[in-house]
This record gives C-alpha cells, structure tokens and sequence, in this order.
C-alpha cells in the first residue's frame, strides 16, 4: 500500500491503520477543501477517529480548520512536515 508522504507523523507510533485513515483523508484534501460532515462520507472513517487525525495532522501543520461563514471546512496546507525521502 503507498501512503501519501505527509500521512506519517513522527512523533507517535505509525501503523497500518492510521497511516490509512491520514492518507485517505490527505488523498481528498488535496482534491479541495470540504467539511467535516462531507469528508467523514467520502472517507468512512467515524467522526471520533477523524477528528484525532485531523488534531494530528493539525498539530503538524499539514491541515487546517478555517471558519467560512457559519461554517468550518478542512483544508490541506500544502507544506508541513518535510517527506520521508529528505530523511535518508
């Protein structure tokens, strides 16, 4: 399985099933921007769980919460941490 470069959050312990949820949901991010609501459809992924990799990829600076009107969507920054390649 590839998972995107960004789903990989080196401060905590990367398995299979996070490093998917993270790459499913940067994989659509990266497409627009879009609400919770919306996203937790697309992915599958239960609200709970999404809002922790959400806080994760937050706390990284890979994505942001941005309040549009009433409303608040879910976007990618297009930076944050580097790729693993510039590691090795």
């Amino acid at each position: 399985m590839f998972y995107h470069p960004n789903a990989y959050i080196p401060s905590i312990i990367n398995k299979s099933p996070g490093l998917e949820k993270r790459t499913k949901i940067l994989n659509i991010l990266a497409e627009r921007r879009i609400n919770l609501k919306n996203l937790q459809q697309k992915t599958g992924i239960k609200t709970s769980t999404l809002n922790y990799h959400l806080k994760l990829l937050e706390k990284h600076g890979i994505v942001r919460r941005r309040r549009i009107g009433k409303g608040v969507v879910i976007e990618e920054l297009g930076m944050g941490q580097r790729t693993i390649k510039e590691y090795f």
